[in-house]
């Protein structure tokens, strides 16, 4: 009877704290994130920010920058046609848990992208027969997706996230790459 009376005095406090943890989560309302993922495996900077609505959506941005070596030495040897530079991510985010600090979510984003692009060209001359040769330009493209993904917080502030999401370029598929990703382990801080 006494382990049953305790029981009862416990749970008020274990309810009060997990309400005190998503009050304090619902009142910080901004976040800054650094993809550790993407700088260990693929050399990239990749940094978002996300701002908290009351309800269960958020929006945010996210910004990728690459100058791995791997990806310019696949270019410049030939295996791979472009290499993408530059990355923006607008996106808008619904959480699908009713916990604030641990929580499924699903993405919509947006990417404008850039980076180098290489064809071989025939070059016609009056004077001397034609020939072959290596072109490289610059692209641009504008893409949409979506993602899936789990955010938990420690401490009221830490946060980890995992996100793995697709998409498509949709105005220069001639030279941008057809399929876009967001794939990421992010470590955050929410203020």
């Amino acid at each position: 009877m006494k382990k049953l009376y305790c029981a009862f005095l416990l749970l008020p406090i274990t309810i009060y704290a997990q309400e005190n943890t998503n009050t304090v989560l619902q009142n910080k309302k901004n976040e800054f994130r650094v993809d550790v993922l993407s700088a260990i495996v693929y050399t990239k900077a990749s940094l978002s920010y996300e701002r908290f609505f009351a309800n269960d959506f958020s929006t945010g941005f996210n910004v990728n920058f690459s100058n791995s070596n791997k990806l310019n030495e696949d270019f410049d040897n030939g295996y791979r046609n472009n290499v993408p530079k530059f990355e923006f991510n607008p996106y808008i985010r619904y959480a699908l848990s009713k916990s604030k600090s641990r929580y499924y979510f699903a993405e919509i984003f947006g990417s404008y992208n850039g980076g180098d692009y290489k064809e071989i060209v025939r070059v016609s001359g009056m004077a001397q027969p034609d020939y072959y040769t290596t072109q490289k330009s610059k692209y641009t493209d504008f893409g949409l997706g979506g993602s899936l993904g789990y955010k938990m917080y420690f401490k009221d502030s830490i946060a980890l996230e995992f996100i793995v999401g697709f998409g498509s370029n949709l105005t220069n598929r001639d030279k941008s790459p057809d399929v876009i990703s967001r794939v990421g382990l992010n470590l955050g801080y929410r203020f």
